[in-house]
């Protein structure tokens, strides 16, 4: 029985193994983009948002 249950032990890892790369074509590397990429500009910041009040503050005041 020990036996037994050591072959279905690998069967059932085998089978999961084998299962978990179904799906996968080609390589897993990143796709190149279909645009061009551009470098950060460090002088184009975001702008500041103005402060929204939310009804807490006006419990919290």
């Amino acid at each position: 029985m020990g036996s037994a249950l050591r072959i279905l032990i690998m069967l059932a890892l085998i089978t999961a193994v084998g299962l978990s790369a179904c799906g996968r074509r080609g390589s897993l590397d990143r796709p190149k983009p279909n645009y061009p990429e551009t470098k950060a500009d460090p002088s184009s910041k975001m702008s500041k948002a103005p402060d929204r009040r939310l009804w807490i503050d006006r419990l919290l005041d």
